[in-house]
Formats: structure tokens, sequence, C-alpha cells
């Protein structure tokens, strides 16, 4: 490993700052290419786009030949990181066959606890009692921001325990991907494993997509799943980068955030388009969640750390 650069804690805050961003925003780009596609044309097509795009620059870098040097051991940890990821999105859409969006939302929160614990776990990641404390304030916050939804939630619902075996599933194999995409990242670049990664789910899910229903679309549809394909390509590269830089018990206080992102960009396309964006009014609970969110978050991330624990960050990151 090499060690970690001056400005590598601003670079990586950056970039998991964008992958947010993008996350929270897909919803809204999402309820408007579900009226043209079902689910999984739409993810097929997203990870279509991707893939020509991170094969076209690679090429142009000149970037493919990393692939030659990887060990049998490494090629099946990629193979597996395809799998991990192409079922978290396969498990996600089937899920909604047993729960609301927004219960899925609220047992999709624990992809950051899973996330961090693969730190813990697999990187020796530590926490200290202080992030500890935030980190267990911050899903308070979740909480508080979801207490309507969790109000709402039918536990007598038909198939209720099933989809929420399948969301949390889904959020406990999406942290495998992520903890063997990080521990690929010596050995590949990150481009190049999501490369692997969107070839193999362009394959895998196109027996299950309609390719038929393209011919039905027209040039502003395209313009929608156009964006939604782009949104994956950026979240994902930016993601993946941001693992470079700082650990995942770091990244994952930050991930959780998402929600908020949703609920902000929720407002403004209501806004702009009341007809098809529905948005769900925060009680005054839920903006306390927000702020306690929010909070934590920051003073995860902002607290001063000592030199030991410059030193082993330094050891989880490449530039």
């Amino acid at each position: 490993m090499q060690s970690q650069s001056p400005n590598a804690f601003l670079t990586g805050l950056i970039l998991v700052c964008n992958t947010v961003l993008f996350w929270g925003i897909l919803p809204i780009a999402l309820v408007f290419a579900l009226e043209l596609q079902d689910g999984v044309t739409i993810t097929w097509f997203r990870f279509l786009v991707a893939a020509i795009v991170v094969t076209g620059i690679q090429a142009w870098r000149g970037k493919l030949r990393q692939f030659l040097s990887l060990t049998g051991r490494e090629w099946l940890m990629l193979l597996f990181a395809a799998i991990f990821l192409i079922a978290d999105y396969v498990l996600f859409i089937y899920g909604l066959t047993y729960l609301e969006p927004s219960a899925m939302a609220v047992f999709s929160q624990t992809t950051p606890v899973f996330l961090a614990l693969t730190g813990v776990v697999f990187f020796h990641e530590r926490l200290n009692r202080f992030q500890t404390a935030c980190f267990l304030t911050l899903f308070v916050g979740l909480g508080l921001f979801f207490n309507a939804s969790i109000a709402e939630l039918d536990f007598g619902q038909e198939g209720f325990l099933v989809g929420v075996l399948i969301a949390v599933s889904a959020s406990f194999i999406w942290a495998l991907y992520a903890a063997l995409q990080k521990k690929l990242i010596g050995r590949l670049s990150s481009a190049n494993i999501l490369l692997f990664i969107y070839l193999a789910a362009v394959v895998s899910l196109l027996p299950m997509s309609d390719l038929t229903s393209f011919g039905a679309l027209e040039s502003a549809d395209w313009m929608i799943i156009t964006f939604c394909a782009f949104n994956t390509l950026i979240a994902y590269s930016t993601f993946s980068e941001s693992m470079k830089y700082w650990p995942s018990t770091h990244i994952s206080s930050v991930v959780a955030t998402t929600p908020v992102a949703t609920i902000i960009a929720s407002y403004v396309g209501h806004l702009l388009w009341p007809d098809v964006i529905r948005f769900t009014n925060v009680n005054m609970l839920g903006w306390i969640g927000v702020l306690v969110v929010l909070t934590s978050a920051v003073a995860f991330n902002a607290r001063p750390r000592r030199k030991t624990e410059v030193a082993a960050l330094g050891q989880d990151c490449i530039e």
C-alpha cells in the first residue's frame, strides 16, 4: 500500500459526497423511467451504457492490459464482486414486490451498517469511542427521519417478513461487493473493476430484459433513461475512487445521509413536476432526524485524528 497524500481526506470527501448526490437524485429519475420500461430492462441499459463508456476510456488510456496481471484468486474475487452487485440490483427490484418503496428505503438503511462492519472485519479499521457514539446517533437520526414510514409499516402484511429479508440481504450482499472491490483496488484500477462488473451485468441481465420496449421510446424518453445510465456511471465511479482515500467506516457514515439528499431532490422535483413527483411531507421529528444525521456524519469525519490514527488510515489508502 502507498501512503496517504495530504489531500486524501478532501479528495475522498468530494468523491463520496458526489456519490451521495447522484444516488440521492436517482429515485426521481427512476420515477419517470419506470413509466417507460420495467426495472430490469432499465438496469440492463444503465449497465450497458456504463460498459460502453468505460471500455472506450480504458482502451484509449491503454489500461485494459491490467487484467493480464491478475492471479486466479483475484479473478475469482472479481467474479464474486460482480455477482454480489448484480444480485443486489435484482434483489432490490424483487423486494419491491413484497414491500412498499418507503418500507424498502427503511430496511435498506442497514447498508451503511454492513459497510462499516466490512471495514472493521476485513480491513481492521478501528472506531474510537467518539466515532462509535457518532455512528450510533447517526442511525438514531435515521430512525427519527423515517419515523412516519416506520409507523406505517404493516408487520402483518402478507410477505412482509420475506420483503424485509430480501431488503436486508441485498444490503449485506452490496457491502460484500464493496469489500471485494476495496481488496482488489491495489491490483486493478477502480474503472477496470467496474468495467468487468458492468459487462457481467449486461450479459446476465439480457435474458430478463425487454429489448422491444426501446422501439417505443421517444427523444424525451431516451434522455431520461440515458440520464439514469450516466447517473450509475458517475455515482459508482466516484464511490469506487473514494475507497482509495477513505476507510469503509468513514464512507459508510456519509453514505447513510443519502435519504436526506433524496428528500431534498423529491421536494425540488415536486416543485418542478407536481403531477409526477410526490413529496411526502417530513414532520418535525423527521427534520430533527435530518439534523442529527448530518451533525453525526460531520462529527464522525471532521474530528481531528491523532497521529496513530492517521498512520493507520494511511495503510488502508492508495493514491
